[in-house]
């Protein structure tokens, strides 16, 4: 049943109100939208004084945007969830330390991979996020039955997949790297484009070049605002199926194609590979691509050095949190102005809020919903990223027909191991863990497979018990 929000405004509960990837993008964007205006935003997050800090400057914003909203705090999510309309999931677990670990494991049997949303790693990550949500998702059903949950929680699919699979929880999954997508098809075609001036010569994308992570988003604004571009895959694993001139309509597939060659070689390598061989470009770039295919990891083939993979820098995302809180107690406290917040970025929470709560439909690029036949040729009820339209009803993703079909068949082998990685996740079943890196495509060992799985569980014993209670199913020795 659709509720009426005519005569109510939503109330809206962040979980994760102070996370590093999302939290100030979200609070920014919720506060700045002027449909939302007198709606009670509850902030939830377990860290008691960044949640402190994250309080005082949405209680400042508030009064300085005058945004009427009714600003709720705790530590303990159950004190805000009873009555909500729409639960926002942004959380991670010891995130730098734990992806660090990962990797490690991973190359020390010859695999190299950015082991977050793909890869044997991936199991691991999202076992740790499954052992927390699935208590989230637990109270969700039982306190605000009708909301809808707004998952920003990497791995993506596979988060959305734990909820959509094994609890009555409604879900939409919301992603920004479609802009990833603009981004590099404004460098390819910056002069047919008419954005000669903004890309500069030899641009590339360098996670520890400040410059080049700015120039990124303001290329894609720029583009977005040009080109209509039809996306559809799984998260961070999305090709273009369609790219068109907004204002001629013209198909410009043709010219990229054309262009695919040109420019500068070092850009975006890997990614421009994978389109030539499968005739169709791949969103993600090379930093998440190689994440679901086999074609970079081996260590001894040096594919990774020679496409010259960007890998996250962790230890810089260490240092830019510490900037982070430092910059949220400032603002806070009042001793920094709060301007920058008016226009961050925004990740699209409160579109699709306020389409939901019913204000006008939005068109949404990438949103990530089970299959109801958006996708022919991949299986129903798989998380699934294409565009949607958002109203007063909810979610009406846009069915885009079938992929090609070598391009299905790499995302149908993900969704399998993504529903094994997901369902092991939450029952703990070990046996299930082992088929999920079996049939990862980086792994090629079945002795592999087995040292992996022991060893991730081993030193994630911590975060992951539900692998180690007596009763679960275990997994077989190495052979």
């Amino acid at each position: 049943m659709t509720r009426d929000f005519a005569r109510k405004r939503p109330k809206i509960v962040v979980i994760g109100a102070g996370s590093a990837s999302f939290g100030l993008s979200v609070l920014g964007a919720l506060m700045r939208e002027e449909s939302l205006r007198g709606s009670t935003l509850g902030l939830v997050d377990i860290n008691p004084e960044g949640l402190r800090l994250i309080e005082s400057l949405a209680n400042r914003l508030n009064r300085e945007w005058d945004t009427g909203l009714r600003i709720q705090a705790s530590t303990d999510r159950t004190e805000l969830l009873a009555d909500a309309d729409f639960v926002i999931l942004s959380i991670a677990i010891d995130r730098e330390k734990c992806w660090q670990s990962d990797q490690e494991i991973a190359l020390r049997h010859g695999i190299m991979h950015y082991a977050e949303n793909g890869g044997p790693a991936a199991f691991i990550h999202a076992a740790r996020n499954i052992a927390i949500v699935m208590d989230i998702f637990r109270d969700i059903e039982r306190l605000c039955p009708d909301a809808w949950l707004l998952n920003f929680t990497n791995p993506m699919a596979r988060i959305c997949s734990a909820a959509t699979r094994h609890t009555r929880v409604k879900t939409i999954g919301i992603c920004h790297q479609i802009g990833f997508g603009h981004m590099m098809l404004g460098v390819l075609l910056a002069e047919e484009l008419g954005l000669n001036t903004l890309v500069p010569e030899g641009y590339r994308f360098v996670w520890r070049n400040r410059r080049a992570l700015k120039l990124e988003k303001i290329i894609a604004d720029a583009v977005m605002e040009r080109v209509a571009v039809t996306a559809a895959g799984t998260n961070h694993f999305t090709w273009m199926l369609d790219i068109r001139e907004k204002h001629t309509g013209r198909d410009l597939y043709p010219l990229l194609w054309q262009r695919l060659d040109g420019g500068d070689p070092g850009f975006e390598p890997f990614t421009r590979a994978v389109a030539r061989t499968f005739r169709l470009f791949p969103v993600p770039g090379d930093c998440h691509l190689v994440e679901y295919l086999p074609y970079t990891h081996n260590t001894q083939r040096k594919t990774w050095e020679r496409f010259d993979i960007q890998m996250y820098p962790l230890d810089g995302v260490v240092t830019d949190r510490d900037g982070m809180w430092a910059r949220i107690a400032d603002m806070a406290s009042g001793r920094a102005p709060v301007d920058a917040l008016a226009s961050i970025h925004s990740e699209r929470a409160e579109k699709v809020i306020a389409a939901m709560a019913g204000g006008p439909p939005v068109y949404e690029l990438a949103l990530n919903l089970p299959n109801s036949g958006q996708i022919a040729n991949l299986p129903a009820g798989a998380v699934v990223e294409t565009p949607a339209w958002v109203d007063a009803g909810g979610p009406k993703p846009v069915a885009v027909g079938a992929l090609p079909e070598p391009v299905a068949e790499m995302i149908r082998r993900q969704i399998t191991i993504t529903h094994l990685a997901v369902d092991a996740a939450v029952s703990g079943d070990r046996s299930l863990a082992l088929q999920a890196l079996a049939l990862d495509p980086m792994v090629d060992d079945l002795d592999v497979a087995v040292t992996l799985l022991n060893e991730y569980l081993e030193a994630n014993r911590a975060y992951v018990p539900g692998f180690f209670a007596p009763s679960v199913a275990a997994a077989p020795e190495k052979s």
